[in-house]
Order: structure tokens, then sequence, then C-alpha cells
């Protein structure tokens, strides 16, 4: 009887999952209890159509980030507040505008709160309107496994990096680069870990994940994340700091696709984006 029960269960849960637009789903885990099938809507519907919800999240975490550096009072101001007046080898002088320097801190703070509530919106909308768990985005428990990757990746690009330095022609910071070495402490802080939270979440946990199931392909998913993410810092900085973060984004990728970690991903983007803004002290 016991084997006749369960063949019966196991037919009955197997023709739910094929029919209709939703899947059963069981967590696994030691000692769960699998009465209790939980229903994760797909990004496709029964038409083979992709969700609103998918489509939502997909312009949350693309087209909010690309668009996002022109609105008025988020994106950078047409004056940094910091203009170079000379230029000798890599010794820049500059002149400082308070009030604009003002305006494009507060314009900073602000773009700062919006990323997290983009984020937290995508979040909400993978839980509540997809009804996935957070590990469809790679939110899951960090292991001892993903922090060594981590630390040796870091090591390696820093160190790729650094040779590249040596070989490559030497630059002068920009006017937006030195206004942005001119923040306080606290906010070039808080830069960072806006950065690493939120960029991941939406550039690598939703966005790969998600294009991945559209498309079929983990190459395709990869390069249209990577040409997104290469874009925003594009249009929030500008194209000679996109090209430098290549090396960066390409390792994030990797290791997104490797671990299938988002907190991994999150750590190396906070250990990059620290070295260049918080290891470097504030101009005065």
């Amino acid at each position: 009887m016991t084997r006749l029960r369960r063949r019966w269960c196991n037919s009955k849960l197997t023709g739910m999952s094929k029919s209709g637009s939703d899947s059963i789903t069981y967590n696994r885990d030691a000692g769960a209890d699998f009465s209790a099938p939980s229903v994760v809507v797909a990004p496709h519907d029964g038409a083979g159509n992709i969700r609103i919800a998918t489509w939502v999240g997909i312009f949350i975490a693309a087209a909010l980030p690309l668009v996002s550096p022109f609105l008025p009072l988020i994106g950078p101001p047409a004056d940094s507040g910091v203009h170079i007046t000379k230029v000798a080898g890599l010794t820049v002088q500059f002149a400082v505008d308070s009030a604009a320097l003002g305006h494009f801190v507060a314009n900073v703070e602000r773009g700062i709160v919006f990323k997290w509530v983009c984020s937290l919106a995508l979040v909400l909308l993978v839980v509540l309107w997809e009804r996935k768990p957070l590990a469809s985005i790679g939110l899951r428990r960090v292991s001892w496994r993903d922090l060594v990757v981590v630390i040796g990746g870091y090591l390696v690009v820093f160190g790729i990096g650094h040779l590249l330095d040596l070989v490559l022609p030497k630059h002068v910071p920009s006017d937006v680069q030195l206004a942005t070495m001119l923040f306080p402490f606290p906010l070039r802080a808080a830069m960072v870990l806006t950065a690493a939270v939120t960029e991941e979440i939406e550039s690598r946990g939703y966005l790969i994940e998600r294009l991945e199931t559209i498309t079929g392909s983990t190459s395709l998913a990869a390069i249209l994340a990577y040409l997104v993410f290469l874009l925003e810092h594009a249009a929030s900085w500008d194209i000679a700091h996109a090209l430098r973060i290549t090396l960066w984004t390409t390792a994030l990728i990797v290791l997104y696709l490797w671990r299938r970690s988002l907190p991994a991903c999150i750590s190396l983007h906070f250990l990059a984006d620290a070295t260049a803004l918080l290891a470097v002290p504030k101009i005065r």
C-alpha cells in the first residue's frame, strides 16, 4: 500500500507540474516537510509569452539604471563643481565651485536613495509577484569556497589591472572623478556599499537569471547583462570609465556564472570599488 500510494502521489504531482503555467517545487533540505508544495510562477505563461512581472522586473533592472543618469535630480549635473585649470604631466591644478559641488553631492545622495528603492522593489517583485524564492536571483548562503574564490579573484584581477596600468598610457582624472574624490568619506562609503549591493542585484542576480530563462542561452544572457552594465556606467560617468571597468565587470559575470552566488559578487564588487574610492584619501 505504501508503494502504491507513493506512485500515485508522484504521478499526480507530475501531472500538476505539467498542466498550466505554474510549477510545483519543494524544499528538499534535510528534514523538510514535503507535504506542502510552493507554487512558483514561471517567466513564461501557458502560451509561451513572457509574464508581465518579468517584463516589469527587466525594466527595473535594465531600463531604469540606463535612464536614471539623465534624470534632473539624480544624474550627474552638467557642472560637477570642479574645473581643471592646469595639467603638467600627471599633476593637475583645479578650481572648486562650492555651490555647484554641493548640487553634485545632493544629486549623488538622491541617486543612492533611488538605487536602494529600485533594488528593494525588484526583490519584492521577485517574492510577491513572480512568487519565486530569493535563491532565483542568487541570494543564498555564502560558503567558504565562495569566500576563497572572492579573495582569489580580487587578487588576480587587481594584479592584472596593476600590470595593465604599467603598460597603458597614464591619464589625469576627469572633473567628475576629482569631484568624487572631494566627497566626504561617509558619502564615498555609501556610494561603494550602494553600488555593490544594488548593481549586483539588478545586473547579475536578476538580469542574468531572467535573460537566461527567456533566451535559453547563458552566454547571450551574460553578454546582454554585460552591455547593459557598461552602458549604465558610460551614462553615469563617461565612456572612458566604462572601458576601464571592463576587467572587473568580466570578473563579476564569470564569478556569478561559476558560483551563482549574489553575496559573493557583492563582496567582490565591494572590494573593487573600495579600492578605488576608499583607499584614495580625500583631497583637501
